[in-house]
C-alpha cells in the first residue's frame, strides 16, 4: 500500500479570523510534518514567498515562529532551513512530551471530561496498523496521543503538543537511512485510553512514562527491543503531486 496522499497536523481549534503569519505558520509545519520539507533542506524566502503567495516580511515573521518552536534553524548569512534532528534531542523531546501527556492526562481525570476523542483516535491507530503503512501508522500513533491533551480542554497544551508532534516527526525523518514505526504497540495504547477513561491517574502516568521511555530507548539503540514488530519508513514520498516539489529542485 502506498503512503497516503497528505500527513496533516491536527487542528487545535475553529478560528474565525487568521492573521496570514497564522496561515503561512501552519502551511510550513505542515509540510515539514508530512515530509514535504526534509530535515536539514533550505528554506528560500523568494521562492517560498512566491509559492505561498505572500509578501517576504510575512514570510520572515512565520518562519521565526518556526524557529521559536524548535523545528526551524536560522544563521545570518545562512538563511533558514529545516532543522535536523540527531540523537541528543531524543531525550529532550520526549521529555517534553511525557509533561505534556502526563499533565493532560490528569486535567482530564480531574475534571471529569469526555474521552470520545481518544477513543475515536485509538479505533483510527487499530485500522492503521491494520493497513501496516509505517507513515500511517506514525501519523495515527501521534494523532492518538495528541487526541489525549485535545481532551484537556487546554489550548496551551494543544498548541505545546503540536510543536512537539512535529520535533517527533523530524527525529524521524533526519536519519537518511529512513526510519521504523512499532506496529505491536496497540495493546499498551488501548490499555491506556481505558485508565484514562476509569479516572486512575496514577496508572494513567506510568503507561505514559513507559511508552516515551521505550521510545527513547529504541530510538537511542533499536537493538534494544529484539522482539519489536515493525515497519520501516522513508522520509519524502516519491509520486505525490505537492506543491513544494518546486523548492526541491
Amino acid at each position: 500500500m502506498s503512503d497516503p496522499h497528505t500527513s496533516e497536523l491536527p487542528v487545535l481549534r475553529r478560528v474565525v479570523r487568521s492573521s496570514t503569519i497564522d496561515l503561512v505558520a501552519e502551511e510550513i509545519r505542515n509540510a515539514i510534518y508530512r515530509g514535504s520539507l526534509l530535515p536539514g533542506q533550505s528554506i528560500s524566502e523568494v521562492r517560498t514567498a512566491e509559492l505561498l503567495g505572500v509578501s517576504r516580511p510575512s514570510l520572515r515573521e512565520a518562519l521565526q515562529r518556526l524557529v521559536s518552536e524548535g523545528s526551524i534553524s536560522h544563521a545570518p548569512g545562512r538563511g533558514a532551513w529545516v532543522k535536523r534532528m540527531g540523537p541528543d534531542d531524543i531525550d529532550d523531546v520526549y521529555a517534553v512530551r511525557e509533561a505534556i501527556e502526563v499533565q493532560a492526562a490528569r486535567m482530564i481525570i480531574r475534571g471529569r471530561r469526555s474521552t470520545v476523542l481518544i477513543d475515536e483516535a485509538l479505533s483510527a491507530l487499530e485500522k492503521a496498523i491494520e493497513d501496516n503503512t509505517a507513515r500511517t501508522i506514525g501519523d495515527a500513533d501521534l494523532d492518538f496521543h495528541h487526541a489525549i491533551v485535545a481532551c484537556s480542554g487546554s489550548p496551551r497544551l494543544r498548541a505545546m503538543m503540536k510543536a512537539s508532534m512535529v520535533h517527533t516527526r523530524l527525529l524521524s525523518l533526519s536519519d537518511p537511512a529512513g526510519y521504523e514505526v512499532r506496529c505491536d504497540l496497540i495493546d499498551i495504547h488501548r490499555r491506556l485510553a481505558e485508565v484514562i477513561a476509569a479516572g486512575d491517574e496514577s496508572e494513567a502516568v506510568a503507561i505514559i512514562g513507559r511508552i516515551s521511555a521505550e521510545a527513547v530507548a529504541r530510538l537511542h539503540n533499536p537493538a534494544s527491543e529484539p522482539d519489536a514488530v515493525v515497519v520501516r519508513g522513508e522520509g519524502r514520498r516519491t509520486g505525490v503531486d505537492d506543491q513544494w516539489a518546486s523548492l526541491r529542485e
